[in-house]
């Protein structure tokens, strides 16, 4: 992920999604010659009069590009992203967003507010209900909260597959269709540990659950003995647990860190020597939507990092 790289245009008439806002923000106010500006324009996400006046103004000033009708955009591919590239002559100045290495207490400084306001930016529909939000809030305080966590792109892929396999509920939910056509959707009788006698039975179907879609009789076994869980907080005996947040969390940080769900964990694809958001998808479910979880995690480690620094 780089500021230099937009996704959708900005500015008069453009698509304005806040990640992309917040980078042409940056690269405007990095620049002392051109856009006419006397003072840095609020790092916001938001597209505004002053924002547009200083797009323009770089458009006709700047020798490169010398518009006679500036039309106050910034495409990702045009000519104006190109030469705000090209002068970064405040250096020092204005704060850089670009990707940094992870230190301990990352988080430290994180502004959860900040994160809304800039996720309802980048993603406006559909807007976030109240339970939405919660079950969100839930999910990056217990991404803060875990010492295993040792990469932010590794919080910021998690949130991108919880995103999409949630279908942006941000709760632990039951698959859709509840397995049906699959051979884990099938029920499977196991002994009720309730019966001294051993003789009543449960029958219980190990279709998807939580944040990441736990399927399979023996995947709940292996989680239960990963996680330590036992009695009434077995998720093999009682796989409704999978759906109790606190303990979807545990199942999606242990299963991505430790290859649970494919064989293939975070540390494969996000290291300190590079980011493969695209091949990460492997982690959960080969390349299904691996190109949309791969956008959702670029912009989810930029508001990430943005909101340290705030």
């Amino acid at each position: 992920m780089q500021i230099q790289t937009l996704r959708e245009s900005v500015g008069k008439k453009g698509i304005n999604r806040g990640v992309d806002v917040l980078k042409v923000q940056q690269l405007i106010n990095n620049n002392n010659l051109y856009t006419g500006l006397t003072a840095p324009l609020p790092m916001n996400g938001v597209v505004d009069e002053a924002l547009i006046a200083a797009i323009e103004s770089f458009q006709t000033k700047h020798p490169l590009l010398l518009l006679k009708k500036p039309d106050g955009l910034v495409n990702p591919d045009g000519k104006t992203l190109l030469q705000l590239r090209g002068y970064n002559n405040r250096e020092g100045v204005c704060k850089s967003y670009l990707p940094i290495g992870f230190s301990g207490n990352f988080f430290v400084r994180f502004s959860t507010a900040t994160f809304f306001k800039l996720y309802a930016l980048q993603y406006p529909s559909p807007a976030l209900g109240a339970d939405a939000v919660a079950g969100f809030d839930f999910l990056l305080n217990a991404i803060i909260a875990d010492t295993e966590i040792t990469n932010i792109a590794w919080a910021a892929y998690m949130l991108a597959t919880v995103k999409l396999e949630c279908g942006n509920t941000w709760r632990a939910i039951e698959e859709y269709g509840k397995g049906d056509g699959h051979d884990y959707g099938k029920a499977v009788s196991i002994a009720d540990p309730s019966d001294a006698s051993g003789k009543k039975k449960l029958s219980n179907t190990y279709y998807g659950r939580g944040f990441v879609q736990l399927t399979w009789e023996n995947n709940y076994k292996k989680m239960d003995e990963a996680l330590g869980l036992s009695g009434t907080n077995s998720l093999h005996v009682y796989p409704a647990n999978a759906l109790d947040s606190a303990v979807a969390y545990k199942i999606m940080s242990y299963g991505m860190r430790n290859g649970s769900f494919t064989g293939k964990k975070l540390s494969d694809y996000i290291t300190s020597n590079g980011t493969d958001y695209k091949n990460a998808r492997r982690i959960i479910n080969g390349q299904d939507k691996a190109i949309l979880i791969k956008n959702y995690a670029e912009d989810f480690e930029f508001i990430l990092r943005f909101c340290n620094g705030v």
